[in-house]
């Protein structure tokens, strides 16, 4: 549970005690619950133990086990199950745990059949009018956007092998028990099916088209030959799709752009090459583009704009309350415009509770030696900079940027036409990633063998051989020439989808 080296403590150890900040030296479950469960019911917070009030470090020994222990106990006592991470950060030679914790989207919270409530820096026992406050905020918060009931939405526009792949991820993270098997009681539990019907947020995230619904769900990319957007347009695309598979696409154009042959996944993105760019960063960026965006008006957009000097990634939506743009670049409470959205990508492992996305960002430009990442906001858009990336991308190969949508659309072809209807119905996102990987190392390569693709993919063999099998079978790949000298090439069907002539 150490938080990827990027150490915020510092910053936390500066602040004193308030209505969303409180220091225990010594770990007492019960403690510590009340004080999580206060911070669910109001704004969020941050509990910090092995620290005393006067922010002298004590430290908390066997800090690895007690943040298990602490993650667990909080998420099977605390009613409904809270989003809440816990966080090893290291002060000399102690280690000190952070609990970071949104405010809830389904209060009010309950710890031992008590309500929780958080009176300044204090945490009491509410009573039955801040009770009753809390039923209010709740039926208020119903009425988020993401929250709408999206009445004309059946259940054959929802794509239920993301939604099984959300289940997965979410069941190897570990960040809740008790998840669902079944898709729709999965999206029940976490508010996105209603009586009946799906919500907005479940239709953006697992929709099959959600652009026939939503068409501020559009996302375009646009690369320009001078440093001004009315320049000429090099390449312009528009992404349609739902959040996960737009968010999978805008990534793999930075990955192949820079020559990484890895599709997005919580993992891959998580690896400590010392890559040419601020992947993490731009992957950061992009998350939280998406997550923070105000989906309510159709002029809603996000455009990722690409210059010989820079990248820019704009969002439509302010800052949320009590976020300014200084604060962004030091520890500051994460508050989700959209938390329903947040949390499922929570429960994905792709975004973390704390607030130190952007210092991650921050932290890894620097450690590349790139310049940190800009932030402003103008006319309701918030922009992030990136002053000297300069993306490599060779444009005129037509095809790499449309990988993974071209597979997609194998696959729907796939299953329309009926033809092994269960080996398409069983493509998961993790195998699609992998399918990915595999073609874009094709299209790199060209006439490549089966055993080269498992040398460079570090993978074994036979696993090859299977998501080979698969490609094959979808139409994506084919053999050409002998056994013995020949290799894998992709298909004219596939490269007709990318808009490329064999």
């Amino acid at each position: 549970m150490k938080n990827d080296g990027v150490n915020y403590i510092d910053d936390i150890l500066l602040k004193r005690e308030s209505a969303t900040l409180e220091f225990k030296a010594v770990f007492n479950k019960d403690s510590a619950a009340k004080v999580i469960c206060s911070f669910l019911n109001r704004d969020g917070g941050q509990l910090v133990i092995g620290v005393e009030e006067g922010q002298k470090v004590v430290g908390v020994r066997n800090a690895e086990v007690i943040a298990q222990e602490l993650q667990h106990f909080i998420i099977s006592e605390i009613v409904p199950e809270p989003a809440v991470s816990v966080d090893i950060q290291i002060v000399g030679n102690k280690k000190v745990l952070v609990v970071s914790v949104w405010q809830g989207t389904n209060q009010p919270y309950i710890y031992k059949g008590a309500v929780y409530f958080r009176v300044g820096a204090s945490t009491v026992q509410a009573d039955s009018k801040q009770l009753a406050g809390l039923i209010h905020n709740e039926s208020v918060r119903n009425q988020r956007w993401e929250t709408k009931s999206a009445i004309e939405v059946e259940v054959d526009d929802i794509d239920l092998i993301e939604v099984k792949s959300c289940i997965e991820e979410t069941k190897l993270t570990g960040r809740e028990q008790n998840v669902p098997d079944n898709p729709l009681r999965f999206l029940e539990k976490y508010g996105l099916y209603k009586n009946g019907d799906f919500t907005n947020a479940a239709v953006i995230l697992f929709g099959k088209e959600p652009i026939r619904f939503f068409p501020q769900v559009r996302v375009r990319l646009s690369v320009f030959n001078t440093d001004k957007t009315g320049g000429e347009l090099l390449y312009d695309k528009v992404f349609e799709g739902n959040l996960f598979n737009s968010i999978r696409q805008i990534t793999d154009f930075f990955d192949l752009a820079y020559g990484v042959s890895s599709s997005f996944s919580s993992d891959s993105w998580k690896r400590t090459d010392k890559l040419a760019f601020p992947r993490l960063a731009i992957r950061e960026a992009v998350l939280n583009a998406f997550i923070h965006r105000d989906y309510s008006s159709f002029s809603s957009r996000i455009a990722i704009n690409v210059y010989p000097d820079k990248l820019q990634i704009s969002s439509y939506g302010s800052l949320p309350k009590g976020i300014s743009i200084k604060s962004l670049s030091e520890d500051h409470l994460s508050i989700p415009v959209n938390p329903t959205l947040a949390h499922i990508f929570f429960l994905r492992n792709w975004i973390e509770l704390i607030g130190i996305g952007t210092v991650k960002m921050i932290s890894q430009c620097k450690d590349l030696g790139f310049k940190a990442p800009v932030w402003s906001q103008k006319d309701n858009t918030v922009h992030v900079t990136f002053p000297d990336v300069k993306v490599p991308f060779n444009y005129n190969e037509g095809i790499s940027e449309g990988i993974s949508e071209g597979i997609e659309k194998l696959i729907t072809i796939t299953q329309s036409e009926g033809i092994n209807e269960g080996l398409s119905k069983g493509i998961t996102t993790i195998l699609k990633d992998s399918l990915i990987e595999i073609v874009t190392l094709i299209a790199k390569e060209n006439a490549i063998k089966a055993s080269e693709i498992a040398l460079r993919l570090n993978k074994s063999y036979k696993t090859i051989e299977r998501q080979i099998s698969i490609l094959r079978e979808i139409g994506a790949i084919e053999h050409e020439g002998s056994k013995k000298a020949g290799g894998y090439t992709l298909t004219k069907k596939l490269l007709e989808l990318l808009g490329t002539k064999k």
